[in-house]
């Protein structure tokens, strides 16, 4: 899937749809994959960075921990 215009909400909207793929077929691995961490030349990245900060690591977390875990 290539995801344009993307923002940590739309990432987030994404991701949680194939986390919900992943746990409707519970005979098939539990896998997703993320294309990159580092891909800046190509926008595909999850790294902090100046316009969202760790915007997108927060919504893996939010997404595969369904909002379960201690901000401290």
């Amino acid at each position: 899937v290539v995801h344009y215009h993307n923002t940590p909400q739309s990432f987030a909207a994404l991701l949680s749809k194939a986390k919900k793929y992943a746990d409707s077929h519970p005979d098939q691995p539990k896998l997703i994959t993320i294309n990159a961490w580092n891909e800046w030349v190509e926008g595909s990245y999850l790294l902090p960075d100046m316009l969202y900060g760790f915007e997108y690591l927060e919504a893996v977390r939010e997404v595969i921990l369904e909002g379960k875990y201690d901000r401290y």
